[in-house]
């Protein structure tokens, strides 16, 4: 016995009302991940029909935050702190998927810091260590200070884009009276944090350096164990 254009028209309807159902629910999954922070889901290749907005969603959230104040351009995220004579950390500026933070030993005095965050060498930086480096955290002090000795472990710079348990190395040089002074370089072995592999240690490279007057001088980090020297 044939089906009336009735019954098809419920069956119709209650499949349509289903999809919507599995589809609104879906969504409500997404958005309360994202509201708790929670890690997301593998990203699969997508299947015909799939929704290709979805993998970008997943991946955005696992980039690190930006700093409270940091301006962004093309080329580079910037940010100005103040350095504490008692030491502390600064928020490094995120740009191009990297971000974090240095802890950094005490100023005396205090003085402010200009931190600029790039992943190529857009102005010129020398090129400190072999290969080429992964980022570029450029230093401008405002005036001249002396780093304690008490700078050690916290914080670090994080990226999907750095690999746990691989080695990479820091390499400084400031730039005083204008003449270059090399500092470093050290290494570290990334570990695994929130938003990917973590190199902590960066603010040893600051450990014990007097700054006589206002200088520049920059960071550089590169894949591999460089130096025999752990930060």
């Amino acid at each position: 016995m044939r089906k009336s254009p009735v019954i098809y028209g419920k069956m119709a309807l209650r499949r349509l009302l289903l999809r919507s159902s599995l589809l609104m629910l879906a969504v409500s999954f997404l958005a309360a991940c994202s509201a708790r922070g929670t890690a997301p889901l593998p990203v699969t290749p997508l299947q015909p029909g799939g929704v290709a907005s979805l993998p970008r969603v997943a991946l955005f959230d696992l980039a690190p935050p930006k700093c409270k104040g940091q301006k962004t351009t093309k080329n580079y995220a910037s940010l100005t702190v103040t350095l504490s004579s008692q030491g502390g950390s600064f928020c490094i500026p995120a740009y191009g998927g990297y971000g974090g933070s240095v802890k950094y030993p005490s100023a005396s005095p205090s003085v402010k810091l200009t931190i600029i965050s790039s992943t190529k060498n857009y102005n010129h930086q020398p090129h400190l260590g072999k290969g080429i480096a992964i980022f570029y955290l450029q230093l401008a002090i405002s005036s001249g200070t002396t780093f304690g000795q008490n700078g050690g472990a916290g914080g670090g710079l994080t990226s999907q884009k750095i690999v746990p348990k691989n080695a990479y190395t820091a390499y400084g040089q400031a730039t005083v009276f204008g003449v270059k002074v090399n500092f470093g370089p050290c290494y570290a072995i990334a570990t695994k944090g929130k938003y990917g592999g973590v190199i902590g240690g960066i603010g040893s490279l600051l450990k014990g350096q007097n700054i006589p007057v206002a200088a520049k001088g920059v960071i550089e980090l590169y894949f591999g164990r460089q130096s025999g020297t752990k930060c």
